[in-house]
């Protein structure tokens, strides 16, 4: 090859270097191919995306609309004064409609705004059924706000007017008005909830049983709350707190009184460890008209 001259060296020469330019090209071309492939494989999910969101308002049209997904059955879980049919109809759920179309949460504020009902949830199941779930507050005492009558839940919150066809068999609160439960202030508010928590007390004391069902709490700005039971009906006050200490002391006072209810007035726990109680002044005997004598 050191001795090669002319053309035996050029062509020498261009056979080595066109093998080298074949490999170079042929590096290349397979190179170029998996490119193209990779490209390809990478440009399927582009199109398929693409015609998905071409396609997808007619499909999703297409099924929502499809009668396998009407709304057959509304089935509610509750327990408590309003009917399953007063329930279906608040919530807008109709069955015949698409079960995509029920929004559960929208359908849950509607039911909420009930006066009856303190929580609800609605839960679709597919293909065409709809769960409701309803909690309804539990009347815990009636207030007595002038000529109106509201039911009060144990927390304190006025849920609904009572209607003449409604249960009046609850402990009335009286004392309180419009402003007072209206009002910004807090002791239209905080007293109802003080009220509630007596008649919470007394019904696991042991006063309980000499009391009887309470007929009125009565609210007091200056001597705090008045109980009035049904037996016997005599006012009793007791204050804003420290009501255990205090309702322990009226049994035995009233053991004593026993027979002669009619005699008292009212009772007082508010001095003390002392029970204060005030009898009614003696009735006056009747006068009999005597006859007339005319002297002589």
């Amino acid at each position: 090859m050191a001795g090669a001259r002319g053309p035996a060296r050029r062509q020498l020469v261009a056979r080595l270097l066109g093998a080298r330019n074949r490999r170079r090209d042929r590096a290349v071309d397979r190179g170029l191919a998996r490119a193209g492939a990779a490209l390809r494989r990478a440009a399927w999910p582009a199109v398929a995306l693409g015609v998905g969101i071409v396609v997808w308002p007619t499909v999703r049209d297409g099924v929502r609309r499809h009668p396998y997904f009407a709304v057959q059955e509304v089935a509610v879980r509750k327990h408590g004064r309003l009917t399953a049919e007063a329930i279906r109809t608040a919530s807008g759920i109709e069955p015949g409609m698409s079960i995509w179309d029920v929004d559960g949460a929208a359908a849950a504020r509607r039911l909420e705004r009930l006066p009856w009902i303190r929580a609800a949830q609605v839960r679709r199941e597919l293909p065409h059924r709809v769960t409701i779930q309803v909690r309804e507050y539990r009347p815990a005492a009636i207030l007595a706000l002038g000529d109106r009558l509201y039911y009060v839940a144990s927390s304190g919150r006025i849920f609904s007017p009572v209607g003449r066809e409604d249960a009046h068999d609850l402990a009335y609160v009286t004392g309180l008005s419009e402003d007072d439960v209206r009002g910004r202030g807090a002791y239209g508010g905080r007293a109802l909830r003080r009220a509630l928590a007596l008649l919470r007390a007394v019904a696991r004391s042991d006063a309980r049983a000499a009391l009887g069902p309470i007929s009125e709490l009565h609210v007091d700005r200056q001597r705090g709350l008045v109980l009035l039971p049904v037996r016997p009906t005599v006012p009793i006050e007791v204050g804003w707190d420290g009501w255990a200490a205090r309702l322990a002391r009226l049994p035995p006072v009233l053991a004593q009184w026993s027979g002669r209810e009619t005699e008292l007035a009212g009772v007082s726990l508010l001095f003390g460890d002392d029970v204060v109680v005030r009898a009614r002044p003696p009735a006056r005997p009747a006068r009999v008209p005597g006859r007339r004598t005319n002297k002589i």
